[in-house]
């Protein structure tokens, strides 16, 4: 059975030197290397190389995916720019964890299945679509993380490797109301989208601002020398330099880093797997209604032509090819359908009877149409 690793690399905040290019290239004779972004590929073998490290020193985000179920995204950050402490209520191990150097926060998310699994894999393109994450993990937004939860816990639980029945992390505003870049998350790593809408129902909305004086007003608060750095910043054209004054006028005026405040988690896993049941039923139940509803459009859009319908159902086998055979095969079940909504089943029944009297000598015409039940 072959095997599939796909590791992307991006930079975001600088591209890399020509020096720092040659030198991710030695790392595999398979690797796609451009100014901002680095691609292995592998189908045997394994990177030679230590994603956690790469993204430390080069990178700014690494998409990875194997097709025996596992997937990886890596993230760092200027530690000018985020707190760590947003992340921590969701550090769980081997899933989300976190490493600090002098410069940076790099923030691991490590999605996996306990039980090997040949899953069908396929990494091109999926990091453009997840990119957005890390800008929204910049503003405090911790939704991932707590995808990511609900995403491994389930499984963790399954081999006790969490507790039996784990209480959920804090709930972060606005899990309704997920961004691009997040229905794209659930969809790479397979999570249960009626779990994610049974954790939203105590998700809160957003704070509205407050009244608070606007943040411009404590720049005279900052020092000479730290304005004059700033401005240093801005003409080097230094990534992020927006963020970073910010984040010191919010410290000089006593005001939270970040507005996106969740709410404590209280629901055990037990919990939202029962209320993503309730989710499932409810879903089901309107997309049934649905379908039904749009059924019965098309019945009554077929009802005035049902008379040349019929028509073409028997030129159609009178072309005696297999494509025109299915097409009448189709047509045929519409009438069925429209017949059974108007009450006139036993009508179609022996219509459809003499039309098999009359071409019984067509054994794959009778096939097709042993296969509509009257």
């Amino acid at each position: 059975m072959s095997e599939y690793q796909y590791y992307e690399f991006q930079t975001c905040d600088r591209p890399l030197t020509p020096a720092e290019q040659a030198e991710i290239q030695n790392l595999s004779s398979r690797a796609q290397v451009s100014p901002n972004r680095a691609v292995f590929l592998y189908n045997y073998g394994d990177f030679r190389g230590k994603p956690i490290e790469l993204v430390t020193q080069y990178f700014d985000i690494m998409f990875y995916i194997a097709n025996w179920g596992t997937w990886q995204l890596i993230f760092r950050f200027p530690k000018a720019i985020v707190d760590p402490q947003w992340f921590q209520p969701y550090a769980l191990d081997n899933v989300v964890t976190l490493t600090e150097t002098d410069e940076y926060l790099v923030l691991d998310v490590h999605i996996y299945q306990e039980e090997y699994a040949n899953w069908w894999a396929n990494g091109e393109g999926w990091l453009p679509r997840l990119l957005p994450l890390r800008d929204e993990l910049i503003q405090g937004d911790c939704r991932l993380l707590y995808l990511a939860w609900l995403r491994m816990a389930n499984e963790l639980a399954g081999y006790r490797e969490l507790e039996a029945d784990p209480v959920e992390p804090p709930v972060p505003p606005n899990l309704g109301q997920l961004s691009p870049a997040l229905k794209a998350f659930i969809e790479v790593v397979n999570l249960d989208s009626d779990l994610v809408n049974a954790a939203a129902q105590n998700s809160p909305s957003p704070a509205a601002a407050d009244s608070a004086p606007p943040l411009e007003t404590h720049l005279s608060d900052l020092s000479d020398a730290e304005q004059k750095q700033f401005l240093l910043k801005l003409v080097r054209r230094e990534p992020h330099v927006d963020l970073q004054l910010i984040r010191r006028l919010q410290e000089v005026a006593g005001t939270p880093k970040t507005s996106l405040k969740a709410v404590p988690g209280q629901r055990h896993l037990s919990e939202l797997v029962a209320i993503a049941d309730e989710v499932s039923t409810a879903r089901k139940q309107q997309e049934k209604a649905a379908a039904r509803k749009k059924r019965i459009q098309e019945l009554e859009a077929l009802a005035p032509k049902a008379p040349q319908t019929w028509e073409l159902v028997r030129h159609l086998i009178t072309l005696k090819q297999a494509k025109p055979y299915d097409e009448a095969t189709v047509l045929l079940k519409d009438l069925r359908d429209l017949a059974e909504y108007q009450g006139e089943l036993p009508a179609f029944t022996q219509r459809l009877k003499s039309l098999k009297a009359d071409y019984s000598n067509r054994p794959a015409l009778m096939k097709r149409l042993r296969g509509i039940k009257p």
